[in-house]
């Protein structure tokens, strides 16, 4: 039975630096885990990314035979996922050992406060059940500035929204939340921080993670989808970040890989310079984006979506090798994804840079041999 979650404005029942803080948060969470052209032109200039000398053609393999468990290290990355609807996804079964953390996207802020969305007690039960933390995300309605500015300016609807959010762990048992705002206006850059401290003053003293997801830089912008987030505000308020390091060539723009390793590795280099590692989380993505080369967007793929085209079509996969993303067009298509390969140079380099470990958007999109990698290390 699915709990819904609809919290009155007025119910107030409701809902150094880094160190110690830092520390305590990955002992708890360690415990817990025991434009008009030719065609042939338009075709070229949207190939123009792929034109290296001889990519290497791979095959499409299927999933490994499982691995022997390996001994965990004393200090190990974090590893957390997130997952959307209210049903455990087979790949949180199959894998619940090595999760740490689940992320489930389903809760939504109003401007007044309140929060909209349900609880999946079949999901929370099993993820207690292995031993996995909760910790759900909590979203400025769809993503909607009018509402994140709403509740960043205005007292009586931020005192509202920590009475949700206060009663909303209380209520479940959730170990933290995950502050999802999205689509902030640049002007609502100071008062999102000042969020952020209040959050953490309400939520930390009573041991609850305050997380938060950040859209990724590579230098400090003022504007733009990254614009309101000022990193060095938000630091000393939360106990992880998670830079969401995807979507470098999103749907809505030109094809391209979705986390050039390069690029990933430079996000990472910017976000160091104002959180340390451990408080730092390495957004892998598990998707991909199927491209037409005459432009007007792409649509997300999965893996399987990627196997069932690659198989229907004949495609053949390549890497690119500046990148280290894989690759493959069919007609007048070009699709890029992310598999085990790409995917284990990105955790590669969480151990490279010391973070506190790495997070996938989402479940059940994966390549299944990601599981097979050592995600320990």
């Amino acid at each position: 039975m699915r709990y819904t979650v609809n919290v009155l404005r007025g119910v107030r029942a409701r809902i150094g630096h880094y160190g110690w803080a830092a520390i305590f948060v990955l002992g708890a969470l360690l415990a817990a885990a025991a434009a008009p052209v030719s065609a042939q032109t338009r075709i070229s200039n949207q190939f123009a990314l792929l034109a290296q000398p001889s990519p290497t053609v791979l095959p499409l393999l299927p999933p490994l035979p499982a691995m022997s468990p390996t001994p965990v290290p004393a200090l190990r990355p974090l590893r957390w996922v997130y997952m959307v609807g209210a049903t455990i996804p087979q790949s949180l079964r199959d894998h619940a050992d090595q999760i740490d953390v689940l992320s489930p996207a389903w809760f939504h802020a109003n401007a007044d406060g309140t929060l909209y969305g349900s609880d999946s007690p079949a999901v929370t039960q099993f993820a207690k059940a292995h031993g996995i933390k909760v910790v759900p995300i909590v979203a400025n309605g769809e993503f909607q500035q009018s509402v994140s500015h709403a509740l960043v300016t205005d007292g009586n609807r931020q005192t509202a929204l920590l009475d949700s959010l206060q009663w909303l762990t209380n209520t479940f048992g959730y170990d933290g939340v995950n502050i999802d705002f999205e689509n902030l206006s640049p002007g609502d850059r100071a008062p999102f921080s000042a969020l952020m401290t209040n959050v953490y003053a309400r939520l930390h003293p009573l041991g609850r993670l305050v997380t938060i997801a950040l859209p990724a830089k590579t230098s400090e912008t003022y504007g733009g989808w990254s614009g309101g987030f000022d990193y060095a505000g938000i630091a000393p308020n939360v106990d992880l970040a998670l830079v969401m390091a995807y979507d470098q060539h999103y749907r809505g723009g030109p094809p391209g890989p979705v986390a050039d390793v390069a690029w990933v590795n430079d996000v990472i280099n910017y976000a160091l310079g104002e959180f340390p590692p451990n408080k730092l989380l390495l957004g892998l993505p598990f998707y991909g984006y199927d491209w037409s080369v005459w432009g007007g967007g792409g649509r997300p793929v999965s893996y399987a979506d990627v196997v069932n085209t690659v198989f229907s079509t004949g495609a053949q996969i390549q890497m690119h090798g500046p990148s280290q993303s894989p690759f493959f067009t069919y007609g007048d298509r070009v699709v890029w994804f992310e598999n085990s390969s790409s995917l284990r140079a990105k955790v590669d380099l969480v151990a490279l840079h010391n973070l506190a470990g790495w997070g996938a958007w989402r479940l059940g999109q994966e390549d299944p041999n990601f599981w097979t990698l050592t995600l320990s290390k």
